[in-house]
């Protein structure tokens, strides 16, 4: 019995690692929410409408919409509706991509503009982001997710 549970958590654990290493898929012309630079190389496409949903690393949660623009393989994303942190117009999150994801990505914080860590699903319709980052004496992590509209 005890041989049987040890592999049944080795397959398990095999599974979970295969899981987290698994490669990115690769991005290919025509694929959905992809554009095709000059030079031939297919990255993810952000024009458009995200909703926006901002967590503080406390009970605190601001919703809007964010509206990317790109030109190339280079976005920028501004509020639409404005909140207690930023009013609408201001640039909230801006990047560089590469064929598989981001090259840069940087959100706007009270602090300024800070580099932070993303995910970004293989459809390219949700991304996560998250950021360290302190006003006054308080440190906190940012988090930024957006939902394709």
């Amino acid at each position: 019995m005890k041989s049987a549970f040890a592999i049944l958590m080795i397959c398990f654990v095999f599974v979970a690692c295969a899981e987290e290493i698994e490669p990115l898929k690769a991005l290919q012309k025509g694929m959905p929410n992809t554009v095709t630079l000059s030079n031939g190389e297919v990255v993810y496409k952000m024009d458009g409408e995200w909703d926006a949903a901002i967590d503080w690393s406390h009970p605190y949660l601001i919703k809007d919409i964010i509206e990317i623009k790109q030109e190339g393989n280079k976005f920028v994303g501004v509020f639409l509706k404005g909140n207690e942190i930023k009013g609408a117009g201001a640039e909230v999150i801006k990047g560089e991509l590469e064929k598989n994801g981001f090259i840069s990505l940087s959100v706007n914080t009270p602090d300024g503009w800070l580099p932070a860590k993303s995910k970004i699903d293989s459809d390219c319709n949700k991304i996560k982001t998250e950021t360290e980052t302190k006003i006054k004496t308080l440190d906190f992590t940012l988090k930024l997710t957006l939902t394709r509209k």
